[in-house]
């Protein structure tokens, strides 16, 4: 069976399964796999048929920026992937002179690089019948397995085998864990809900199990969560109780922290309809932020306190390309352009602003709300360290501006004592975060590939949804580069 035909196949599976099938789904979650595995289905196609044709396409646009040994007609698709892995390794080299401070930028470079490698990346999406819309696509076409697969990812975790652990940690035989249910939704962490009861005392407490995947993505673990929660819970900040930490990964394939269940619910779907409430959740959330942001680094065990939020900013990228080259499969340079911009561009007036603790992902998913507004918790601090309060402002926008402005939710903010924003910094923590994120898709990816080959959500989120965030990025980056920029 010739490629083609093979595309063929798999292209009509995908308007079926998206045309007749996915329709016909009520149930929300199984819809939305669906709709990944059609895309997964439609990468596929797409490589069969076109992989030949982009690689010389994209070798041919190389050869303007670096010298590449376009291989002739004949070639195959293995040399054809050498010559590609060659001029980008060249590439990469001289990503660094290419890349510096303010308007020390060769622009015309980066833009060829962009457009080289958007091409590349580029395939025709299977929502769109007429091909007039494309999505950004990559990713190796074979994978080398570096390790045995390990076991599910999120295995399940059950009232008969958490009863067995709760007892044996604590040594009562009158515990008893009842309700267990796992809550979808989590990307890095398995979150479980589930009930303690004390068959003695007659409680029953409503607790929360987060826990490590059996390689923790982007190298984030509960561990540090921990006394961080800790420190807060204490302070009286709204965070879910924590009660215990488990650090051996070997009892639920992961580490694992238990915390109090809270209040309230994230959906925040209802504010559209009314204002007065929307208002008051948004209120009520500037002034959570602006006493985050008051917090004593020191005072809160957090090491580093007397550095600047610069000096931890560029800690912090330098962490993340660190991590970028360790877990990357390739030496894809349009992934590492925006690392490299960010690290020469660190916006100077950071250096001069003391380091407060934020959360790093602030946002209606990670919010936990009561009926009047009020947030009863702040959740999954993962990406929390001493940084800028900027930040923090800068991701939350997208999520408080259609309720209530922009203008207005700064303004309670401010009102509630929060800092002032570095707005020579808005740009620069825009693209940080949507980059950091994008990393965090690069390692989903080398998990998917190395140890976890049944999770079809870090399929999607390295081989289909990371060269999209990567394009997406260095576009922006481009649109904000002086156009006479050069080295």
């Amino acid at each position: 069976m010739t490629d083609r035909r093979s595309a063929n196949l798999l292209e009509t599976a995908v308007v079926t399964l998206r045309g007749e099938i996915l329709p016909t789904i009520d149930d929300p979650v199984s819809r939305i796999k669906l709709d990944h595995v059609t895309r997964l289905l439609w990468d596929v196609s797409a490589r069969l048929t076109r992989r030949e044709d982009s690689l010389r396409t994209l070798l041919r646009q190389l050869s303007s920026i670096v010298p590449v040994d376009v291989p002739g007609p004949d070639a195959g698709l293995d040399e054809l992937e050498a010559a590609r892995r060659d001029a980008e390794a060249k590439v990469g080299e001289l990503l660094p002179h290419w890349v510096g401070a303010g308007d020390q930028c060769d622009t015309e470079a980066i833009a060829g690089l962009v457009e080289a490698e958007k091409g590349f990346y580029v395939s025709q999406d299977p929502d769109v019948a007429d091909g007039s819309t494309v999505v950004y696509r990559g990713g190796r076409i074979e994978h080398e397995r570096i390790g045995a697969p390990l076991a599910n990812a999120f295995p399940e975790l059950t009232a008969e085998s958490l009863t067995g652990y709760v007892r044996g940690r604590f040594g009562r035989e009158n515990l008893r864990v009842s309700d267990v249910r796992s809550i979808p939704g989590g990307f890095s962490k398995q979150t479980v809900f589930f009930a303690l009861e004390d068959d003695t005392a007659g409680t029953r407490d409503l607790l929360v199990i987060r826990k490590d995947l059996p390689v923790p993505l982007i190298e984030k673990t509960v561990v540090n969560e921990f006394p961080l929660l800790q420190a807060l819970y204490a302070q009286g900040f709204p965070v879910a109780e924590p009660l215990w930490l488990e650090a051996d990964a070997s009892q639920f394939g992961g580490a694992f922290l238990v915390s109090r269940r809270v209040a309230g619910s994230n959906d925040a779907s209802r504010w559209g309809s009314d204002p007065e409430l929307a208002d008051a959740a948004c209120q009520k959330l500037a002034q959570v932020l602006a006493t985050l942001h008051a917090f004593d680094p020191a005072a809160l065990g957090r090491e580093g306190a007397q550095l600047s939020a610069g000096e931890h900013m560029v800690r912090e990228v330098d962490a993340w390309i660190d991590l970028f080259r360790r877990k990357r499969a390739e030496a894809f340079p349009l992934q590492e352009l925006p690392l490299l911009w960010l690290k020469a561009n660190v916006p100077a007036p950071l250096f001069d602003r003391p380091a407060k603790l934020i959360h790093g992902d602030v946002g209606f998913h990670n919010l936990m709300f009561d009926d009047l507004g009020t947030v009863t918790a702040l959740l999954d601090w993962e990406f929390s360290v001493l940084g800028d309060p900027t930040q923090d402002l800068c991701f939350v926008r997208q999520f408080v501006e259609p309720l209530v402005g922009w203008d207005r939710f700064l303004a309670l903010y401010l009102e509630a004592g929060g800092t002032p924003p570095c707005e020579e910094a808005a740009f620069f923590y825009d693209l940080w975060t949507r980059t950091r994120n994008a990393v965090g898709c690069v390692d989903a990816q080398t998990l998917f590939d190395n140890h976890m080959p049944t999770e079809m959500r870090f399929a999607l989120a390295g081989h289909i949804f990371a060269p999209y965030m990567f394009v997406d990025q260095c576009e922006t980056l481009l649109s904000h580069l002086p156009a006479e920029a050069s080295a």
